[in-house]
């Protein structure tokens, strides 16, 4: 007897990860970033580039660009600049509509660093998040 498959919900996907011919191969921390994102429920799609990784919950054109722009109304995404040769990951864009999303966002990055990497914030115009971050991960540097 056959086992009826039944349809995969919402929460059961994974986001779709698309990696660029030029970024390949790709390195193993970028690879476990890419990963943790992924498992996050609500973001749909991972979009590595050479030196770039973002994933968002929406898109946008037809390249399908993950969206992270700053306070976007409904988006829930993130924008890594990924150097591998200093060991740093930048946190270039964030944002998040649902509530404790970007939270999950950056523990799935930090969580996939390993010793001797770090993690960076350049500007900080979020009013308090990044210093929240900062002491639940002291890994993370803001400047």
């Amino acid at each position: 007897m056959k086992k009826m498959r039944t349809p995969r919900g919402y929460a059961e996907q994974r986001a779709e990860v698309v990696i660029s011919k030029r970024a390949r191969p790709v390195h193993l921390v970028v690879a476990r970033i890419a990963e943790n994102l992924a498992g996050i429920e609500i973001l749909r799609i991972v979009k590595v580039t050479p030196g770039f990784l973002s994933a968002s919950s929406e898109t946008c054109g037809t390249r399908r660009c993950p969206v992270t722009k700053p306070g976007h109304p409904t988006a829930v995404g993130v924008s890594l600049i990924l150097d591998e040769e200093h060991k740093d990951i930048q946190f270039y864009e964030i944002t998040s509509a649902v509530k404790g999303c970007g939270t999950r966002m950056v523990e799935a990055v930090v969580n996939a660093l390993p010793k001797g990497w770090t993690a960076v914030v350049a500007m900080d115009w979020s009013g308090g998040f990044w210093k929240a971050m900062r002491r639940r991960h002291r890994r993370i540097t803001i400047l």
